[in-house]
């Protein structure tokens, strides 16, 4: 395709390339990580993350600056992991780059690329670079002195993709663990075939894949409940009503064009309003009883860019459900934890005053979306929120910043073991939630965490390969021993930590693929080695880490 300026239309199909050029090559990404057991994989983070947004875009043919909006504030709530986090801060700054822009030439997307890779450098506190932040800044950094005038979308992004390409292979020059496990960056792969995604698109390339968002679209509709509203129905909710309006020279003087008036008149006419002019494009959304008034008022100034309307009455079971959680009597202060494992989950919520738990955590990092519902279901004035999975952290504090309604106190356990000590020291007798959140804070602190794994490949382990389906003894993402047995391997960690004669509590939560005769005798055993170490044995259920330890 030769050109050099898209529109809306050309902008959302190009973004559509982008995702299926992601999931076409999602398990390649996916293998790119550096931990040998599945972690909430790059690549699964960064696809649920970029089709959160695709979903959120309302119509395929508006101004590109509401598409790049919408695609953006999608991803913000549906980012999970750092990854998805770090992709939705990208698009975050990318649309932000687009306002007012209907369509956008080749030195626009330019400008947005900067604008987009500078967000994603300040969503962190601790640049690490080698990483899909480095890939989006060099990659147009690099390629800007070879931009021209005549360039097309075709040839600017060819230079940007070479360019994202040769700042991909040299991520293991700049992040040791990247080179000793001979690996580039799988945040920056993701990133690099996203826009291998746009240039197919360019390049008239075709990219088949499943189309899963016409089948979320197709549940949805599916999902509407037709009997709310039938022939003995009285219409008591009105319509809910969406449009753009293209102000039309043909039909007013544009400049003379007064929006007050144009608000004035949808409040007489409806509730819920929200009106606002960007150029010459009017939003407006209204719930009305009498959706044509609004329509041949609006049809006196332009024409309809897009429009939609909805019968609230088929909404309204939803939103009596969503009402009748929101006046459950309002707490002082709530704690949410995150946690996969009958038992974990099990012992956070009903020993250790949890007030919810999310299922979620290592292979299905829990969305930024889904931690706002807890937050809106809890319907508390503080809330205390523990990740209890590093990878987590990120999207946990982009949560606590979009939602309003309370203060979100985000305690930084790395893992379920920092999460149990921080749950054991919550008494259920504090005043306020800043105290459950330094109580909890400081109960993390006070542990040190350990896991012992089977591995699902090959690890590097000091300058030993443990072969796959070697069982290995780590601390968080640091590997320390590895054996080919389970209970050698968890010896040969206690014996490796410092200090372990004059530790004097541990506790051991075992998973699905440990009995609990094989638990039972591994404390039997690490008792008869360790007299002074009193071991507690807790059933977690989880289905990736054999063991999860905790030395106090």
């Amino acid at each position: 395709m030769n050109t050099n300026k898209i529109n809306g239309s050309t902008f959302s199909e190009l973004l559509r390339f982008g995702y299926k050029n992601l999931v076409l090559h999602l398990q390649i990404i996916n293998d790119l990580n550096v931990f040998p057991v599945p972690d909430g994989d790059t690549g699964t983070n960064m696809k649920l993350t970029y089709s959160n947004g695709l979903k959120t875009i309302s119509d395929d043919d508006a101004p590109v600056y509401i598409i790049a909006d919408e695609f953006a504030r999608g991803m913000l709530f549906g980012a999970r992991g750092n990854s998805g986090v770090l992709t939705s801060q990208y698009f975050r700054g990318f649309a932000d780059a687009c306002k007012k822009k209907k369509e956008l030439t080749v030195a626009d997307f330019a400008k947005a690329m900067i604008s987009a890779y500078k967000n994603a450098y300040k969503a962190c506190a601790d640049v690490a670079e080698g990483t899909i932040l480095t890939v989006a800044r060099e990659s147009i950094e690099n390629t800007m002195p070879s931009v021209r005038d005549e360039d097309t979308f075709e040839s600017f992004l060819t230079k940007v993709v070479n360019m994202m390409r040769i700042s991909l292979d040299n991520t293991p020059n700049l992040l040791p663990v990247l080179k000793e496990n001979g690996v580039v960056d799988s945040g920056g792969k993701g990133l690099l075939t996203i826009f291998e995604g746009y240039l197919a698109f360019f390049t008239g390339k075709e990219i088949s894949i499943e189309d899963e968002l016409a089948e979320e679209k197709e549940k949805r509709e599916a999902s509407i409940d037709f009997s709310a509203f039938n022939e003995n129905s009285v219409l008591d909710y009105g319509y809910c009503t969406e449009f753009l309006l293209q102000l039309l020279t043909s039909k007013i003087d544009i400049p003379s064009f007064n929006i007050d008036e144009f608000i004035a008149f949808m409040q007489e006419h409806g509730d819920s309003l929200v009106c606002f002019q960007t150029g010459t494009i009017v939003k407006v959304h209204i719930h009305t009883k009498k959706p044509y008034e609004v329509i041949e008022y609006a049809q006196r100034f332009g024409e309809f860019v897009t429009f939609k309307m909805e019968n609230m009455a088929l909404q309204h079971n939803s939103l009596i459900k969503e009402e009748e959680e929101r006046a459950k009597e309002r707490k002082k202060y709530a704690v949410i934890a995150i946690a996969q494992g009958d038992g974990i989950i099990d012992l956070f919520q009903n020993q250790l005053r949890a007030d919810l738990v999310l299922n979620g955590g290592t292979t299905m990092n829990t969305s930024v979306s889904e931690m706002i519902d807890a937050f809106k279901y809890v319907n508390a004035d503080e809330i205390i929120l523990l990740p209890n999975e590093t990878n987590m952290i990120k999207a946990a504090e982009q949560a606590a910043e979009l939602y309003k309604d309370s203060k979100v106190y985000v305690v930084h356990t790395h893992n379920i073991q920092e999460g149990f000590a921080a749950l054991n020291m919550h008494g259920g007798d504090e005043e306020n939630g800043q105290e459950v959140y330094e109580a909890l804070k400081a109960g993390a602190e006070m542990i040190t965490p350990y896991i012992v794994f089977k591995s699902g490949k090959d690890a590097k382990v000091g300058n030993v390969i443990a072969p796959k389906g070697s069982y290995v003894g780590s601390k968080g993402k640091k590997l320390l021993t590895f054996a080919p047995r389970r209970t050698a391997a968890t010896f040969k960690l206690f014996k490796g930590i410092d200090g372990i004669d004059d530790k004097e509590v541990a506790f051991i939560i075992y998973g699905q693929t440990v009995t609990e005769e094989a638990a039972l005798e591994l404390v039997s055993a690490i008792n008869e080695k360790w007299p002074n170490l009193e071991v507690g044995l807790i059933n977690g259920k989880q289905d990736v880490y054999d063991l999860l330890i905790g030395i106090y």
